[in-house]
C-alpha cells in the first residue's frame, strides 16, 4: 500500500488574453512553480484549467472554485477580471497492489486552507506589487516571478487552526498603558507630520491600529509571519544588534537606515490610510524597540531627508523603550492570571469577523503547533466557520465525535467561538457547563447573547 501525503504539485498564474493566438500560449502564463516543468506541461495544465473554467461558466455565473481528481485537487481563484490563480495539490491516496481501485485515506488538507491560501498570497502581492492590471505587460512576468518564487517556496501546507482562520491577535491593556501607547502615536504624528503611524504591535499582538481591517490583516501577516520573526533571529544572536535594540532601531530597511542611500531602500507598500478611498502608494518605515514595533506610512511624493530620520530615531527610542517595558510588566501579569483561569486540556478559539480578532488558548496558539488537533475535529470546526448560516446571528452547537472529543460553537453577533474538549465520561450538561465557565473567564463580557 502506497501513501502520498498532501504537497503543493503546482502553483500557476495564467491570462487568456495575454496569448490569445495559436503558438502563443506561454505568454499566457504569468508564473509556474516548480520552474523546472517543461514549456509544454506548463501549457497542458493552464490549457486544462481554461477549459474548466470555461465550462464550467456555462452553468454559473459564479467563476470555478475547484476540480478534484482521483489523486488531485485544483483550486481556483480570480483576484481581478482575466487573472486567474491556480494552486494544484496531492491528496493522500492509497493503491492496493491486489486491486485496481485506488482509496483516499490519510490526512486530507481542509480545502477552505488552501483556498485561503490563494487569496493570502494575492492580497500579500498587491501589498508590495500593485494590481496586476496596473503593473504594465513586459514587466508583469519579472514581477511576478521576484514575489511569489520565494513566497510560494515559503509555505506549507498544514492542518492548522491559526490557517483556517485567519485574523488579528490583539493584546489587551489596561487604560492607563494603552492611554501612553495613543500619546505618543499623537505626539509623534505632530511632531513629524509626514509620519502616520498605521500600527503598534508588541511581540505577535496588535495594540493599535491607523488602516482598513483587510489591508491590517495583510501588513499584520507579513509582520508576525516574515519580518520579525528573522529579526528576533538576530536579536537572539546578540552582537551590536541586539545591544542597539534596547534603544531602538530601523528594522525596515533591513539594514537600518544611517545614511542617504539607505533610503533609496525603503519598501513602498499600496495601503487605504486614513480617508483613502482607494489604495495608494507609500513608503513603509518599521521601527523596533525591545518587543515593541511600530509601522509608519510616508506619502512617495514627499522629500526624504536623512536628519528627518535621525531625529525620529533619537526622539522615539527613549520613549518607546520605556512604553514596552511597561507593556512587558503588564503582559507577565496577565499570562500568569490566565494560566491560572484555564487547564491546559482546553482549547479556545475566539474570532470577530468585524475586526477580525482573533484569539486562542496557549495550546492553539503560534507559539505551540497545533499538532494535537485531529484533522476530523478541524473539519468540524471548518464546516461552522465557513457556513454562516447554519447557526445564524445567534446560535450554539454542541459535537461529539466518535474518539471523545467535545466540539462546541457559539455565535454572537458576528462573533465566533469554539472550545475543543477531550473528556470520555462527561455529558452534555458538564460539556455545557465547562463551556460557559471557559468563555466567561476568558471572554470577560465581549461575548454576549441577545435580550
Amino acid at each position: 500500500m502506497i501513501d502520498v501525503k498532501t504537497k503543493i504539485t503546482s502553483f500557476f498564474i495564467f491570462n487568456s488574453s495575454f496569448g490569445p493566438k495559436e503558438g502563443e500560449e506561454l505568454k499566457r502564463v504569468l508564473f509556474f512553480h516548480p520552474n523546472h516543468i517543461s514549456p509544454d506541461a506548463r501549457k497542458n495544465q493552464v490549457g486544462l484549467c481554461e477549459a474548466v473554467v470555461k465550462f464550467m461558466s456555462t452553468f454559473s455565473s459564479e467563476p470555478c472554485e475547484a476540480l478534484q481528481t482521483q489523486t488531485k485537487r485544483y483550486i481556483f481563484y480570480q483576484p481581478e477580471k482575466g487573472y486567474w490563480m491556480v494552486l494544484v495539490v496531492t491528496i493522500p491516496y492509497a493503491t492496493k497492489a491486489t486491486s485496481a481501485i485506488g482509496e483516499t485515506r490519510g490526512e486530507v488538507l481542509n480545502p477552505s486552507i488552501m483556498s485561503d491560501l490563494l487569496v493570502s498570497a494575492y492580497k500579500m502581492f498587491k501589498l508590495f506589487m500593485g494590481s496586476f492590471k496596473d503593473i504594465p505587460m513586459e514587466n508583469i512576468y519579472s514581477t511576478c516571478e521576484e514575489f511569489f518564487n520565494p513566497y510560494i517556496m515559503s509555505k506549507n501546507l498544514t492542518n492548522d487552526i491559526s490557517d483556517l482562520i485567519q485574523g488579528v491577535s490583539y493584546l489587551p491593556l489596561d487604560k492607563n498603558c494603552f492611554f501612553k501607547v495613543i500619546c505618543l502615536i499623537d505626539l509623534l504624528e505632530v511632531t513629524y507630520p509626514d509620519f502616520k503611524c498605521i500600527s503598534f504591535v508588541y511581540n505577535d499582538q496588535l495594540i493599535w491600529n491607523g488602516l482598513a481591517t483587510n489591508d491590517m490583516l495583510t501588513l499584520y501577516q507579513y509582520l508576525v509571519q516574515t519580518l520579525l520573526p528573522k529579526q528576533v533571529e538576530k536579536e537572539i544572536q546578540g552582537g551590536a544588534v541586539a545591544a542597539a535594540q534596547r534603544h531602538g532601531r530601523f528594522i525596515s530597511p533591513p539594514d537600518g537606515i544611517r545614511t542617504s542611500d539607505d533610503l533609496k531602500k525603503l519598501v513602498k507598500v499600496y495601503l487605504r490610510c486614513e480617508d483613502d478611498t482607494e489604495s495608494k502608494q507609500y513608503y513603509l518605515i518599521i521601527y523596533r524597540t525591545l518587543s515593541a514595533t511600530m509601522c509608519f506610512t510616508i506619502d512617495v511624493n514627499t522629500t526624504l531627508e536623512i536628519e528627518t530620520f535621525r531625529s525620529l530615531d533619537a526622539f522615539i527610542g527613549p520613549h518607546l523603550s520605556t512604553i514596552a517595558s511597561t507593556i512587558s510588566e503588564q503582559c507577565a501579569l496577565h499570562a500568569l492570571q490566565t494560566a491560572q483561569m484555564l487547564g491546559t486540556d482546553q482549547k479556545f478559539v475566539y474570532f470577530n469577523r468585524l475586526n477580525l480578532a482573533y484569539k486562542s488558548s496557549a495550546s492553539l496558539s503560534k507559539l505551540v503547533p497545533s499538532t494535537a488537533i485531529k484533522p476530523e475535529v478541524l473539519s468540524i470546526i471548518a464546516d461552522i466557520h465557513t457556513d454562516r448560516k447554519s447557526l445564524g446571528n445567534y446560535g450554539e452547537v454542541i459535537i461529539k465525535t466518535p474518539d471523545e472529543y467535545w466540539i462546541t460553537g457559539k455565535t454572537s453577533n458576528e462573533r465566533e467561538f469554539y472550545v475543543i474538549i477531550q473528556e470520555k465520561n462527561a455529558n452534555l450538561k458538564e460539556i455545557a457547563d465547562e463551556v460557559k465557565r471557559i468563555c466567561e473567564a476568558q471572554m470577560k463580557g465581549i461575548f454576549f447573547y441577545p435580550m
